[in-house]
């Protein structure tokens, strides 16, 4: 399958404000900036396809991405976020060469990027970065874990109220375009479901959705709603990186 590629030219770098990258010793730290260019990545692109060979790793600043699960004769399911606390590609660190899943960019934004034939370069001379990025996948796995238990468990109200602060955190703004068949896309349920959640999260006061638009107006009334596992994919990662 051809993976699209909409990115737009290079810029040129500015200061890390990735949160893997930041972890590393400085000198690591800006030794791998240095080897990426900076990218704009745009809405629907997609970067990778399970079972073919990553091309580049992205280190997200501002962008998002959104890793999907895609069984045949299904719609796609979003299975984790990947914003300025992570990296798609960690898997290489592992010396597998492939993608697991899709990825899309849900969010657009600027991003670092680094040709997988680099970062591999990078994992041989240096341990610090093979323990980071390893560490990375252990909480990845975690995430997959629980967001498989909370799309088996747990009703759609609370889901999308998990959804809507993850996608919160990574974008700090309150007004998402989202349309119905997005979220049903990666919630997993129907664009009847979704009207239903998102119609008692407005009568609630806490969003206000209009026209594929979400406006968060009340976040403590949204993690209130949401389901714990919102709260335990944070701790997770703060477990691992604290």
């Amino acid at each position: 399958m051809h993976v699209r590629s909409d990115l737009q030219k290079p810029e040129p770098l500015e200061p890390a404000t990735n949160r893997l990258l930041e972890g590393l010793p400085v000198k690591l730290r800006d030794h791998l900036v240095d080897a990426c260019e900076l990218v704009n990545l745009k809405f629907g692109t997609t970067l990778c396809e399970p079972e073919h060979p990553f091309k580049y790793v992205y280190f997200p600043l501002t962008a998002f991405i959104s890793s999907v699960t895609v069984v045949e004769g299904h719609q796609p399911l979003e299975v984790g976020l990947i914003g300025n606390e992570g990296m798609l590609g960690s898997t290489l660190s592992l010396d597998i060469p492939t993608a697991p899943m899709r990825a899309l960019v849900q969010g657009s934004g600027k991003a670092l990027r680094m040709s997988a034939i680099q970062l591999r370069r990078e994992l041989h001379a240096a341990p610090a970065l093979v323990k980071q990025l390893n560490r990375y996948v252990y909480v990845v796995l975690e995430q997959l874990a629980k967001t498989a238990a909370c799309i088996h468990f747990h009703e759609t109200e609370p889901r999308l109220a998990r959804w809507l602060l993850m996608t919160h955190d990574r974008t700090h703004a309150d007004q998402l375009h989202l349309t119905q068949e997005f979220l049903a896309d990666m919630l997993g349920v129907r664009r009847s479901s979704v009207t239903v959640a998102a119609g008692v999260l407005q009568t609630k006061g806490i969003i206000h959705y209009s026209r594929g638009e979400i406006m968060i107006l009340d976040r403590k009334g949204l993690e209130s709603v949401a389901c714990e596992c919102y709260k335990m994919m944070i701790r997770d990662y703060d477990h691992v990186f604290s």
